[in-house]
């Protein structure tokens, strides 16, 4: 998305749209599926030789919950995009799409969950535990670090 600088009006200018989720470049994330468009409401000024931008972001995307590994929709919202561009005189027009495909991904949940209740799958033979349960039986201290259950400090 460009900024044509030279049209900002001394009070500023708003923009409100939106735009293509390809600018998230997320086409080989094997946890992130069909971002919709990047819906934006921004508020670009010129101030002395820079551009400030600040508003908000808004997509859609299909992620992959890190329990049971189930895609499922959810919204990724930014409420505080905040930029400051160098636009000395004569500068035509500013680039943002950099910064609004950045704001964005940094505000994806690195381990997202379809719900607080998913029970995710069995460690041992991949049972999804939401649909129903497995007959694995778990072992008490089994784990690698079981040795540390009877460590009394």
């Amino acid at each position: 998305m460009k900024i044509l600088v030279a049209r900002i009006p001394e009070e500023g200018s708003h923009y409100n749209g939106d735009v293509p989720g390809e600018i998230l470049q997320l086409e080989d994330d094997r946890f992130v599926r069909n971002p919709g468009d990047v819906k934006y409401s921004l508020y670009a000024q010129r101030v002395s030789d820079e551009l400030i931008v600040r508003g908000s972001l808004e997509v859609e995307l299909d992620l992959g919950c890190a329990r049971c590994s189930e895609f499922f929709s959810t919204r990724v919202t930014v409420s505080d995009f905040l930029r400051a561009y160098s636009a000395p005189e004569g500068t035509d027009s500013v680039d943002i799409t950099e910064d609004l495909r950045e704001e964005i991904l940094l505000h994806v949940p690195g381990f997202a969950v379809c719900s607080e209740e998913c029970k995710g799958v069995c460690p041992q033979c991949g049972t999804d535990l939401n649909t129903g349960s497995c007959a694995c039986k778990t072992e008490e201290g089994s784990g690698a670090w079981s040795a540390l259950d009877g460590l009394n400090l």
